[in-house]
């Protein structure tokens, strides 16, 4: 089984109500979890259980692939990090025993199905670093907030510096 981590477009694609869609298998039918965590192929609108033991064997090349795009240069510390994993349960043993919980495949096949998947990679990283870092909030997404407002603060920084050619006093800015 082929197993390919991306965005699942919900008009292209009719997913049943409560399901997970998380990519495709082969030459396009989706896949997706059910609410119980159990995979399914997704044809037509129709679901059909899969074997949980083929499938999570079937994992670990695909979330190799996804993560290799956001992460080119070493993915499995960067991916627990941004993800908040264990780095140990990207191990392909335990993703081949145990999978991984269908929203992490689903955000790893959206961030990384796109042309600028390297630098959606890095500001993942950079603002979950941050949020883990430098946030006081007690609660993750409180953490995130924070670290959204921190990405607010340094773009206007960056649009600040990067407005025009930034020169010391005195100098003509046209030269």
């Amino acid at each position: 089984m082929e197993i390919r981590l991306a965005y699942v477009d919900p008009a292209t694609f009719e997913i049943p109500d409560g399901m997970t869609a998380v990519g495709f298998i082969g030459a396009g039918d989706a896949l997706a979890y059910d609410v119980d965590r159990r995979p399914h192929r997704i044809a037509d609108g129709v679901a059909e259980p899969l074997d949980p033991a083929e499938v999570n064997a079937a994992l670990s090349p695909a979330v190799e692939a996804g993560a290799s795009r956001l992460w080119p240069e070493g993915w499995s510390y960067a991916l627990a990090e941004a993800f908040g994993l264990n780095r140990r349960s990207l191990q392909r043993d335990r993703m081949a025993k145990n999978g991984l919980h269908p929203t992490v495949l689903r955000e790893l096949g959206v961030l990384s199905c796109h042309d600028d998947a390297e630098g959606i990679g890095r500001l993942a990283h950079a603002l979950a670093w941050y949020a883990d870092r430098c946030s006081d909030g007690g609660h993750p997404v409180e953490r995130l907030a924070d670290a959204e407002r921190g990405a607010v603060n340094a773009l206007a920084s960056l649009r600040q510096v990067r407005r025009g050619r930034v020169t010391r006093p005195g100098e003509d800015a046209d030269k």
